[in-house]
Order: structure tokens, then sequence, then C-alpha cells
């Protein structure tokens, strides 16, 4: 479970990194000056590049000191509103067993899709799995969620889940069926901008998943809390 939680970092990282890398022509002058943009044209004794901010500019050759195609900064400018997308995944880890006195390592992914309304104000839905040891649910989720700064590469967050996770568990044991319940989370985390508006981020939080058991038609409710950790991207 590790190792596929370590290499979807990974992959994310890679792709998101990919994008980020574009490139631009440089042109540095004898005269101290540096343009950068795209070169139109060259000839044998003048270049033509067009600058960042739409100039033509025309260098003779004898004016020239050095050509370069180098890679554009990332500019990290995260929307102040707009469509917003996040997919997040990572273990939830506690030290309490639940039923059967077995110890619940699991394992958590889910995506989210909403709309960015101001810097501090994001609203979403989302749906996902969680697998315990001995349970697995479907969560369907509402979000609210914020930055505490803007136009950085890192980034601060908070969140806030709620809603319901409908219980899959096969019946293993006869007699016994398990029923889902409300799912609760909050937390903070980092964006980290790998390029305008996309970037990975981790986060941590507190994770409450109500349930129940029956048998013999005696209802049992519980919950399972955990320490969320996950990693993941936006955009």
């Amino acid at each position: 479970m590790k190792l596929q939680l370590f290499s979807t970092i990974f992959i994310i990282l890679l792709s998101l990194q990919s994008l980020a890398q574009k490139k631009e022509d440089v042109i540095y002058l004898l005269n101290g000056w540096v343009i950068r943009g795209k070169i139109i044209s060259k000839e044998q004794d003048k270049i033509s590049i067009q600058s960042v901010d739409r100039n033509l500019y025309v260098f003779k050759a004898n004016e020239i000191k050095e050509i370069t195609e180098e890679e554009i900064p990332p500019v990290f400018n995260i929307k102040q509103k707009g469509f917003g997308h996040f997919t997040e995944l990572g273990p939830l880890a506690s030290q309490n067993t639940g039923e059967l006195n077995v110890n619940t390592s699991a394992f958590s992914f889910q995506t989210i899709n909403g709309y960015k309304f101001n810097q501090f104000l994001f609203t979403g839905v989302g749906a996902g799995i969680d697998l315990y040891a001995t349970q697995t649910f479907f969560p369907v989720i509402g979000t609210i969620r914020g930055d505490f700064r803007a136009g950085k590469q890192f980034v601060p967050f908070y969140f806030t889940d709620f809603g319901y996770g409908f219980n899959g568990t096969k019946n293993t044991i006869t007699g016994v069926s398990y029923e889902g319940g409300t799912v609760f989370a909050a937390g903070l985390g980092l964006k980290i901008g790998l390029s305008n508006n996309a970037g990975v981020m981790i986060s941590i939080g507190y994770r409450d998943q109500r349930y129940g058991t029956v048998q013999q038609n005696l209802s049992t409710r519980n919950n399972y809390q955990r320490i969320a950790l996950r990693a993941g991207f936006y955009l």
C-alpha cells in the first residue's frame, strides 16, 4: 500500500513538473540589455525577436553577445475565482481497533470538484473510497476549503469535509450486516505550486466515519476515528 502511494505521488510530480517546463528565447546584448521572448527570424546579419510584452525588436549580429534558450520560471498565481479540482489519497492512521479486536489500518482516496468564490472560500462535492481492514466505505461528501494567502509558491489552506459513507462491506459472518453513516473531516494542508494554478499538496486532519452493525435485529452504532495523512494534486 505504501509503495502504491509513493508511486502515485511520484507520477503526479513528474507530470505536473513537465507541464511547468516551458522555454523562451533569450538574447543578451553587448550593451547589457536582455530581451526575452520568441525569435521570429534569423538572417546572416540580423535577428528579429518578439518580446514577452509583444514588442518586435531587430538587432544586428554585431550587437549580440549571446543567444540562448532558457526555461520560463513558473508563475505561482493561484486563481481567486473559478472552477477547482482536488484529488487526494493517503493512509488513515490510528491505534484503536474495530470489531473482533482487529487493528483497522486504512487507506483513503477521494476526488473533489467545485467552485472557488474568493481566496478564502471554495465549495464543492466529491466521492471516494475508504478501505479499512474489515470494512469498505464509499463516501459522498460536500467540502468547504480556503487559502490563507495567495500569489506564492507555498500556500497553506484549511478544509472541512462532511457527508455520508455508504458501507460496501460484504456479509462475511452469517446473520451480520453492515450499515453506513455520516462522515466528517477537518484539517490543514499546504499547496506547492508547480505552474500557474496547478500543483501538488499535502495535508493532515481528523476524520470520523460512523457506521452500524446489525445482528439478530439488534443494531449497534460505532465509528472509526482517524488521523488522515494525504497527498495529491490540485487544479
